[in-house]
């Protein structure tokens, strides 16, 4: 993501936290990495954005990497490339320019890399350089305690103390009842979140801090033993003061937070989707501004994003039916927005702002055991644009999603699934999962076959690939009986004189040629070389591999 504090100066209402910037300090000094651990809502990226802004001058670079999920962590950390100048396309490949900025950042010093929401410790291998002495830093904030705990630069990240608390009130509402502020900060507990919360809600309405302070007692009181599981009411009853002002005056917030709800927290890319449809209020910018005044959202001069904890607030309080009417909406919109880019090269890096959305909405409906045609498109066009920028493990990720949506969605017979399952064995077969790459082409065929129509071109294709794969694995004679079934199909559509003819024919030579059958490769390879040279021509790449399979038969047995 952008680093967007560089361009900011400090927060005017961070308060406190002296002793935890200044053990954070301490670590990045004695060791170059900090982790940051506590509950969310606590304030751990809102400390690793503060110690970023005072300590600016001493880095040249400073980036901010969600690390929610591995797919987004590859995606933010190759973005990088940008900002060091190095060179790139917006379909290089995200793996290549990612291993580029870590080449970089080995070589280099003063950069400060955050991850923020980091799951495990694994989940960094590949990213987190060395740091320390003339290396740069980096600053990890999880609220997974697995991995991290009992490490030496792992700093716990709690609730304000009361003073701090109080103290920040004062400051954000520009009001000055010392006694009132304390009361309130008892109340919330030190929560950061629920703190900012109250603080918006005051500054915004002009209420006072003692009458604010009864009307959460109140609250407090009414929705105690009715949050969610594991949700704290501390929260909760702030949350629900100002969600009700929200909704009194402003239907747009309310639908927006709505809408946030199923979408990645960060970087909410409503500016794209206004582009494609109706989901969005057609006054954005006061709904907008009704969110942030209350605290509820950030979007000033910075990517709009809202925190995780008021994503799931919003979320609980819709029931049932709103919830999957949202959801499906929320990925119809994104898939929009999405497939208006996707075939648009120059438009790849908003396909890049909306994957991280794309995989959250489409994970929202899934977990509301639903599915769509939307959703089913959406993800196979997420996957697609993964492999084609090089994320094969992400596009493994999304493809297998694929699978599981259109089996609860067509069944687990239907010819969609059967596209999928060929799909996410090209790219098993890439990644070197090479059994599981031929048991999803054999459940590939095996549907297609079972059609009461079968479409035989594609039983074609994907007998080309099972063929592939079992000549890697060292079945020859299972390879050949593949490539020999594509190559009738083939055969019976085009004639042996087209050139996706003569692609059968050439691999069926390669493996002829490993089981020693010279004489069949060498007159599958003549017929190939004749037909691709008469076709594309001798300087196509088909035409010289063929000509190059000819050349390998020793000349003895090519008489």
């Amino acid at each position: 993501m952008i680093d967007f504090f560089l361009q900011q100066s400090r927060n005017p209402a961070f308060t406190g936290r002296e002793p935890l910037l200044y053990e954070l300090k301490a670590a990045l000094v004695e060791g170059g990495t900090a982790v940051l651990m506590g509950a969310d809502g606590m304030g751990k990226s809102a400390a690793a954005e503060e110690y970023a802004r005072i300590h600016k001058a001493e880095y040249d670079f400073i980036f901010w990497v969600r690390s929610w999920n591995e797919t987004v962590l590859a995606l933010d950390f190759a973005s990088f490339a940008r900002s060091l100048g190095m060179p790139h396309q917006e379909d290089s490949d995200l793996l290549d320019l990612g291993g580029a900025v870590r080449s970089w950042l080995d070589e280099n010093s003063r950069w400060l890399l955050i991850f923020d929401d980091a799951p495990s410790p694994s989940a960094l291998e590949e990213y987190l350089p060395p740091t320390g002495s003339g290396s740069g830093c980096a600053i990890i904030t999880s609220s997974r305690r697995g991995g991290w705990s009992g490490a030496s630069d792992a700093i716990e990240v709690g609730p304000l103390e009361p003073s701090e608390a109080a103290a920040f009130l004062l400051k954000r509402t520009g009001q000055g009842d010392h006694a009132a502020s304390m009361r309130l900060a008892e109340l919330l507990e030190g929560f950061p979140l629920a703190l900012e919360v109250a603080a918006g809600y005051i500054s915004w309405t002009g209420i006072s801090l003692s009458r604010y302070v009864d009307l959460y007692e109140r609250r407090l009181g009414e929705i105690s033993g009715k949050t969610g599981p594991g949700y704290p009411e501390t929260l909760a009853a702030a949350l629900d003061i100002s969600m009700e002002q929200v909704r009194a005056v402003s239907a747009e917030g309310a639908d927006i937070l709505s809408l946030s709800s199923f979408l990645a927290a960060e970087d909410l890319p409503f500016d794209l989707l206004i582009e494609t449809g109706a989901l969005l209020p057609g006054s954005v910018d006061l709904g907008l501004a009704s969110l942030e005044r209350r605290g509820l959202l950030r979007s000033n001069k910075v990517p709009i994003s809202v925190h995780p904890l008021i994503q799931a607030f919003a979320f609980g309080r819709l029931d049932a039916q709103e919830r999957k009417a949202w959801a499906e909406e929320t990925v119809r919109a994104v898939g929009g927005a999405f497939s208006a880019r996707l075939e648009d090269l120059s438009r790849w890096p908003e396909c890049g702002r909306l994957l991280p959305h794309a995989l959250a909405s489409t994970g929202k409906l899934e977990d509301l055991e639903g599915g769509s045609e939307e959703a089913s498109l959406l993800l196979n066009q997420a996957g697609l644009y993964l492999q084609r920028r090089g994320d094969l493990a992400g596009a493994r990720s999304v493809l297998e999603r694929l699978v599981s949506v259109d089996e609860r969605l067509w069944g687990p017979h239907h010819p969609e699934v059967a596209t999928d399952l060929n799909n996410l064995g090209s790219v098993l077969r890439v990644l070197g999962d090479l059994s599981g790459a031929v048991s999803h082409f054999e459940r590939s065929i095996a549907i297609e076959e079972a059609q009461d129509e079968p479409d035989q071109l594609k039983i074609a294709i994907r007998a080309n690939n099972l063929g592939t794969v079992l000549r890697s694995l060292g079945d020859l004679p299972g390879a050949v009986a593949q490539f020999e079934r594509a190559l009738s199909i083939d055969m019976d559509a085009y004639g042996p004189n087209h050139f996706k003819t003569a692609i059968r024919i050439n691999n069926l030579g390669e493996a002829l040629l490993e089981m020693g059958d010279l004489a069949g490769a060498r007159e599958s390879f003549k017929l190939a070389f004749r037909v691709f040279g008469q076709f594309l021509g001798p300087g196509h790449q088909y035409t010289q591999r063929a000509r190059r399979n000819l050349e390998s038969i020793p000349e003895d047995d090519q008489k």
